[in-house]
């Protein structure tokens, strides 16, 4: 970890920079802020959902592409997107230049705590440990296009290999 102006800076394998500005363990979990730097032509997350969460995209510099449901929106400096839960999106850095933006989660879900895992994963993501970080969320965080009635049982079983979190 690194600081920068707003606080320590979370580094994660896929080059993004991460400040937390607002952790949910200091306002009893009602929201969650971050500024992150995505790195040019970042492909960004899967297809995903929040069962709980609202998510608020805010560019401050550069372009995001952001993916909602079926359709896609090509954001600039100064534009916001808002995801309400249940909401299937994903998010990409299109150009080849580094975008900022802001993130808010309202309320507070595992975001900040899959951050922190990614960040001390190193290379290879610790699955074992994102999966105990969903299932013990009540499993708000879900993969597009794989049914519950599968990934759930998924999610329990790759949260068992978890030897690191407990």
């Amino acid at each position: 970890m690194t600081t920068e102006r707003d606080g320590p800076a979370l580094r994660l394998p896929t080059g993004e920079r991460i400040t937390v500005l607002t952790s949910g363990a200091d306002n009893g979990g009602t929201a969650f802020e971050v500024e992150a730097l995505l790195p040019p032509h970042l492909s960004g997350p899967p297809r995903h959902r929040h069962r709980y969460e609202t998510e608020v995209f805010t560019v401050l510099d550069g372009v995001l592409r952001v993916r909602l449901g079926r359709h896609t929106r090509t954001l600039v400096a100064g534009e916001s997107v808002t995801v309400p839960p249940g909401t299937v999106h994903a998010f990409a850095n299109p150009s080849g230049r580094p975008t900022r933006i802001r993130t808010l989660e309202t309320p507070a879900g595992p975001l900040e705590e899959q951050f922190r895992a990614l960040a001390a994963g190193g290379r290879l993501p610790p699955i074992g440990r994102l999966a105990r970080i969903t299932v013990d969320s009540g499993y708000s965080f879900a993969l597009a296009g794989i049914p519950d009635r599968i990934q759930r049982p998924l999610w329990r079983l790759l949260a068992a290999l978890d030897t690191g979190g407990r």
